[in-house]
Parts: C-alpha cells; structure tokens; sequence
C-alpha cells in the first residue's frame, strides 16, 4: 500500500469521525430539548414535596416565615441545578461539534498531502511546493488564513511542471 492511498484513507476516516461527532451532538441537543420539561417538572415536584414534608411538621407562625424562605431557597437550588446541567451539556455539545470541525480539517490535509504526493512524483522540492500551496493553512492550529504571494509563486511553479 502506498502513502497516498494511506492518506486518502485517513481522510475518509476523519470525515466518518466528524459525522460522527456532529451527529452525537445534535442527537444530544435534541433529547435534551425534548426531555428537560419532563425533568424540571419532576424536580419541581421534588422540590414541592420536600416544602410541602417541612410545612406538615410546625404549625406555629414563626415556622410559615421560615418555610416561606426555605420555599424559596429549595426552588432556587433547584432551577439553579437545572441551569448548571443544560450548561454543562450545552459545554459538551460544543467541545463535540468543535472537534467534528477539527477531523474535518484533518481530513482536507490529508488529502491535499495524497494529491501533493500524487503530483510530485518522486521529486522532494516539487512535493514541498506542492505541500505549501495544496495543505490547507488549518484554523485550529494557525492564525494566518490567507494565501501569501509566495503560496501563489509556488502554485505557479506546480502548474507548469504539471503541464
């Protein structure tokens, strides 16, 4: 097997990765919409239970002022860890769809690096220039994104030893 059929194999194997990865997000997004009414109502009732198992125990007026506040506290505490779980899942979403992103750009070096090697043969210096020119520059690793006037000299260089 040669490297360029290695790395075209590598490059479909980072883009099933990213399917994967965007699909597992969106499968996660979309239950999570689903079942959060189910699970903040259920914690509600939770919640109205407890106050309503502290309410049953005094009787006395100053204990209606402190389950007032205990109430209130309980509700807070609740739909506090409500707000904390939708964030740490929205968290996780992210990081998946941010790594989806990331074999995406793999996949695209992988390929160019197979097509470079396809078009330089077995010459070194042409392979480099054809690396400079067909690897795309990665978002996630580098800040420059544009094409230089020295990736356009070599893109030229490629061409005519390809024609």
């Amino acid at each position: 097997m040669t490297i360029e059929l290695s790395l075209r194999r590598r490059a479909i194997q980072c883009r099933y990765f990213a399917i994967l990865w965007l699909s597992l997000a969106v499968i996660i997004l979309v239950g999570t919409y689903f079942t959060l009414p189910y699970i903040a109502g259920k914690t509600l009732d939770s919640v109205n239970q407890i106050e309503r198992g502290i309410a049953h125990g005094d009787s006395t007026k100053t204990a209606q002022s402190s389950e007032d506040k205990s109430f209130l506290s309980l509700h807070v505490f609740a739909l506090t860890t409500l707000a904390l779980g939708m964030v740490a899942i929205s968290c996780a979403c992210y990081l998946l769809g941010r790594c989806a992103f990331m074999e995406l750009d793999s996949a695209e070096r992988a390929r160019a690096m197979a097509d470079a090697l396809c078009i330089s043969g077995n010459d070194f210096p042409t392979f480099e220039k054809a690396v400079s020119f067909l690897v795309p520059k990665s978002q996630f690793l580098s800040n420059s994104k544009l094409i230089s006037a020295e990736d356009l000299k070599d893109f030229a260089e490629v061409l005519k030893k390809v024609r």
